[in-house]
């Protein structure tokens, strides 16, 4: 369960997928080995053309969907995910910036244990993991996690994330931060909206807005 009531700090919540494990080149490997791949594109080009692996053509189909369902709900495919180069040391360097309140994730409940464990192996640091209610549908998991951020704001002062999906289920008097992960630099209409092509940007966008601020204190000072 949620366990910010009686927290005293604030923080930032972190997707996982495409924002700290390369999800998308597992998934690519392991669809075009089973249902074959015509175009030949790389996991890298598939997801900059389609940003979501589902939205390839050939691969919408029942047996490929079935496939990615089922690898959506398996704690051993989360354990051994490939991990997007370096995220592990900028994570750890962003919660010296600003605590990581939690790993925000429409990953469903029943991986928890499996994605805890990748977090551990690859020393991420220790937070709260929120998952997708197993019965909500994948679909509805975006929608569900913008709830969640205006339901944990302001202990959970925003977000790093892949998804700029997320910004049109987020009403406009939503005061967290959204740094969008892995998004060309662009102009959103919010100043709270940042796009960061890198990790060094995130690095950089949040000590420009959180260092300003010194009730920020890393979890090891606490």
């Amino acid at each position: 369960m949620i366990s910010f009531k009686n927290q005293q700090i604030q923080g930032l919540a972190l997707d996982i997928d495409e924002t700290l494990s390369f999800t998308a080149g597992y998934w690519v490997e392991e669809l075009s080995k089973n249902f074959g791949n015509p175009q030949k594109l790389s996991a890298r080009e598939i997801f900059l053309k389609y940003r979501l692996i589902q939205k390839y053509p050939h691969w919408q189909t029942k047996e490929a969907e079935k496939w990615m369902e089922n690898a959506r709900s398996s704690n051993e495919i989360q354990k051994n995910l490939p991990l997007i180069a370096n995220a592990n040391n900028a994570v750890n360097k962003l919660n010296k910036i600003i605590p990581i309140a939690c790993y925000l994730t429409v990953r469903p409940k029943n991986v928890i244990q499996g994605t805890k464990r990748w977090l551990e192996k690859h020393k991420f640091p220790k937070a709260e993991i929120i998952a997708r209610p197993s019965s909500l549908p994948y679909e509805e998991g975006t929608r569900w996690k913008a709830k969640m951020l205006l339901k944990l704001y302001p202990k959970v002062l925003g977000i790093v994330d892949d998804n700029s999906s997320l910004i049109k289920y987020l009403p406009k008097t939503y005061k967290g931060f959204i740094f969008l992960y892995d998004i060309p630099r662009q102009k959103f209409n919010s100043k709270k909206i940042i796009a960061c092509p890198t990790w060094e940007d995130v690095l950089n966008k949040a000590k420009t807005i959180f260092t300003k601020n010194n009730q920020f204190k890393t979890q090891s000072e606490n």
